[in-house]
């Protein structure tokens, strides 16, 4: 290879590493690492497709038995753990059908979404 192109791709690659850290940085300053969606009952929701109020008691219901927690965002469900790796079904199960925000680390991978949850809270109306 001559020095040109070494020199070329050396810097093509520096500037991507540059711009790859400047995303993400930019990422975590926009909220990066928090979702907003709805609380469901992630048996009943892939079996029904079943959220929203008329779902509430039932799905509280599923969630507070053991049920998968999880939360809707646009068409993607997140399984949701807390940090700890612990269920959240206590804590979530009087929210199911509410729309909160969650802050946390979000893994996908497996054909899995996960999020384990550092905080939640209601999300602010529009």
């Amino acid at each position: 290879m001559s020095k040109r192109l070494v020199a070329l791709v050396a810097l093509f690659a520096m500037v991507a590493i540059f711009g790859l850290a400047n995303l993400k940085a930019a990422d975590m300053a926009a909220g990066g690492n928090s979702w907003t969606g709805e609380v469901v009952d992630v048996a009943c929701y892939a079996a029904k497709n079943a959220k929203g109020a008329t779902h509430a008691e039932c799905g509280a219901k599923c969630v507070e038995e053991g049920l998968p927690v999880g939360l809707l965002v646009g068409d993607k469900v997140y399984l949701l753990i807390g940090a700890d790796h612990k269920p959240m079904n206590k804590q979530l199960a009087p929210h199911v059908t509410h729309t909160v925000t969650v802050t946390g680390e979000k893994f996908e991978g497996q054909g899995v979404n996960l999020i384990a949850v550092k905080d939640f809270k209601m999300a602010a109306m529009k």
